[in-house]
């Protein structure tokens, strides 16, 4: 035999045996799932382990101080910093078993938006717990989100300590009116035209609470909107939650729209996409800096 040859066949490395095509996609699942977008903290074995699907939710558990037992969350949550950290287990609305599975969670706390529902029938046949919340669309709402929180993580008086801060916010701030004004929400667009929330939505529910009119509260939910439209609605302030910004080609693209193009920037207000429209514990904060941002289009 040829040396050369001779000494190839004593170095090759063993050939690993191929594992069978089903259990291909599972295994990359939990690949991604654990190694690819974050790091899971090491949650006290005397805690539940948590996935938390739905930015509010998220923002509320951590809030309560129990961020560290949250092992993953949805790429929606993206409150506080710590969240952001933590290994995702794909988009609320689209979300599948196999991920999360893959995070060993003792309890899923998912927002009622969150699914295929089927995922968490899924999730409590192999065991886990899962606790499905309402979306807010009031502070009402938001405190009884809290609450429920609360209760299921053994937290009721965090809970009533952050509840009673959030009403001191929102008292604070004071009634507000700007009946003079008409506010659109601008949730994305293509292909020429905007996304735009109507009745129903988080975002015309934020639009009520500063007492600002929203000029597409006769469209159901978020409606696409042409410049035409846009003319008929004739908005004076336009808000918009700063995820949304790159599919209008930034705020400048936003601002040239034709049916826009008469109003002067601080008709234009740009928000964290979750503080705007979550309705989590941060709901006080939020009001606040969209009244004084409408405030201020006005001067």
């Amino acid at each position: 035999m040829n040396p050369s040859v001779s000494l190839l066949l004593r170095h090759r490395r063993p050939r690993l045996h191929r594992l069978p095509d089903r259990w291909m996609l599972p295994l990359l699942v939990v690949v991604l799932c654990v190694a690819g977008l974050g790091q899971a903290p090491q949650a006290s074995a005397s805690e539940p382990r948590l996935v938390t699907i739905g930015g509010a939710v998220t923002e509320t558990v951590f809030a309560l101080g129990a961020g560290d037992q949250v092992v993953a969350v949805d790429t929606s949550s993206t409150y506080p910093e710590a969240a952001v950290q933590r290994p995702k287990v794909g988009y609320a609305r689209t979300l599948a078993a196999e991920g999360i599975l893959a995070m060993r969670p003792d309890r899923v706390l998912a927002s009622a938006h969150a699914g295929p529902d089927a995922v968490f029938t899924q999730l409590a046949a192999a065991g886990v717990a899962v606790t499905r919340l309402d979306d807010p669309r009031s502070p009402e709402q938001a405190q009884r989100m809290i609450a429920q929180v609360a209760d299921v993580l053994g937290r009721p008086e965090a809970g009533a300590s952050l509840n009673r801060r959030l009403q001191q916010q929102l008292d604070g701030l004071g009634p507000t009116t700007f009946p003079e004004e008409r506010g659109i929400v601008v949730m994305g667009g293509q292909g020429g035209q905007l996304l735009v929330a109507g009745q129903s939505t988080a975002a015309d529910a934020m639009l009520q609470l500063v007492g600002l009119p929203n000029a597409a509260a006769a469209l159901p939910g978020y409606r696409p909107v042409g410049d035409e439209g846009l003319l008929t609605l004739r908005p004076t302030v336009v808000v918009v939650p700063d995820h949304a910004l790159p599919a209008l080609g930034g705020l400048d693209g936003l601002r040239h729209r034709p049916a826009l193009a008469g109003l002067t920037p601080a008709r234009f207000v740009v928000m964290e996409s979750l503080l705007l429209l979550g309705m989590g514990p941060r709901l006080g904060e939020a009001v606040q800096n969209l009244a004084a941002a409408v405030a201020t289009a006005q001067r």
